[in-house]
């Protein structure tokens, strides 16, 4: 099974400035499959031309053919790398990317009892919450406290994403 995300649905961790290269290392795919510490293959960045590298080679210099390479060890954490001509900075990097899919492999999954997880976007399609494993009851809670208490007029309408929470064997 696969799933789809956008660069801009992840969560950056880090940014780090090498010698050659910058990168920006994201949170761990959502209940991705464990990844070994080489070349998996299992993960499709669209719309860029891009290779998968191995963590030891984030600040190597980036074959002109690829835009960007990407690293994910056993950490399941994204590592994507890029010369410092094609982004200068975290901002440049991330607006660039924002849209960007990246197509992966699930692991396997077994519902983790009757808990889900709650994504509040704004307006503007930005996440502004996200919530640890909760039942329907305590949804229900957050759901009415971001309704009641935000001012409606300044922050536009609010799109509430929820999923069933998981554990991956």
């Amino acid at each position: 099974m696969q799933a789809i995300i956008r660069f801009g649905e992840l969560k950056l961790e880090q940014f780090i400035q090498g010698a050659t290269n910058n990168w920006l290392i994201f949170s761990p795919l959502p209940y991705s499959m464990q990844h070994s510490s080489g070349i998996d293959n299992s993960v499709i960045i669209s719309a860029t031309p891009t290779i998968e590298i191995i963590d030891a080679d984030l600040d190597v210099a980036i074959n002109p053919q690829y835009k960007y390479a990407y690293s994910i060890a056993t950490d399941n954490k994204l590592k994507l790398a890029f010369s410092k001509e094609t982004h200068a900075d975290k901002g440049s990097a991330l607006e660039a990317l924002k849209c960007i899919a990246l197509t992966y492999e699930l692991g396997n999954l077994q519902p983790n009892g009757n808990y889900y997880k709650v994504k509040v976007r704004n307006s503007l399609g930005e996440e502004i919450h996200r919530t640890t494993p909760l039942t329907l009851d305590q949804v229900d809670k957050v759901v009415a406290t971001f309704d009641d208490t935000r001012d409606m007029n300044t922050s536009g309408f609010l799109e509430y994403v929820l999923t069933r929470d998981f554990i991956v064997n």
